[in-house]
């Protein structure tokens, strides 16, 4: 899938004339929406208001540093999942380290070419949608193998509904109930790639509903033919989805990595 194209780019630095020649290099060339920030202590706040894609940051500033900018960032939802490029003069392979583990998409060393920045950033942005998109998958992992670990309660719940109509014979509180179940696994299976699920889910959820809107209650067919087609939708399940007969743990969120000690 193709990533969303960079179209707005925030530039941060305290010279008026980097960010003159910056700002036509990007607008000119590039073709972005460019906004300029030199005060670091408003960078956040234009960030948020701004609505960036990128932020295109210098390091050495005066009152607040490239890294405490990219801090304030990093603390606002709107502006924490940003890619920031610095740009220092003293770009030395431990500074750029120090700057990508803080969670910087790259780092550009001064002085350079300003025809090239656009081609530099279309770099640097590529390298951040891809991160995004990998980060995106693993959460989705996380969320998919939680909702598995929970199917079995929700396919138990289902059986004991149509259980209950098998024993006790036509309830419709108890057939309403098993359609909700339907219906909200038909619709979540899908979302998790789980499509045989959903589509047998689904076909319960219309069968149960015509019962129940039909002209004739109860119905006519044995509650117990509609139990085996419960315990078919619980087979496609454990087909499936592969989940055990007791739900497993949901995985653990990894705790926060420390942030990285600054180079002295």
């Amino acid at each position: 899938m193709p990533h969303r194209p960079l179209k707005q780019v925030l530039v941060v630095d305290d010279d008026a004339d980097l960010l003159a020649v910056v700002s036509l290099a990007l607008g000119a060339l590039g073709g972005y929406t460019v906004e300029t920030c030199s005060l670091p202590r408003a960078a956040a706040e234009t960030a948020r208001a701004f609505g960036p894609d990128l932020v295109l940051l210098d390091v050495m500033m005066p009152e607040l540093d490239g890294y405490g900018v990219l801090q304030a960032l990093r603390e606002q939802p709107a502006t924490g999942q940003l890619a920031v490029v610095m740009m220092s003069a003293q770009a030395d392979q431990r500074e750029t380290a120090y700057y990508l583990s803080a969670g910087c998409t790259g780092v550009i060393r001064k002085p350079f070419d300003p025809i090239g920045l656009p081609a530099r950033l279309e770099e640097f942005w590529e390298v951040h949608c891809q991160k995004r998109a990998q980060s995106h998958q693993v959460e989705f992992e996380l969320l998919r193998r939680a909702y598995i670990g929970e199917l079995a309660e929700k396919m138990n719940a289902m059986q004991a509904a149509a259980a209950q109509l098998a024993a006790a014979g036509w309830d419709r509180s108890v057939l309403e109930s098993l359609a909700r179940l339907a219906h909200r696994i038909a619709g979540s299976a899908g979302l998790y790639r789980l499509a045989g699920l959903s589509r047998s889910a689904s076909a319960l959820e219309e069968i149960v509903n015509r019962m129940l809107s039909g002209p004739i209650w109860p119905p006519a067919s044995a509650p117990s033919d509609l139990a085996r087609l419960v315990q078919a939708v619980g087979r496609t399940a454990r087909a499936e989805a592969g989940y055990a007969p007791s739900p497993p743990r949901t995985p653990e969120r990894p705790s926060p990595r420390a942030a990285p000690s600054r180079p002295r």
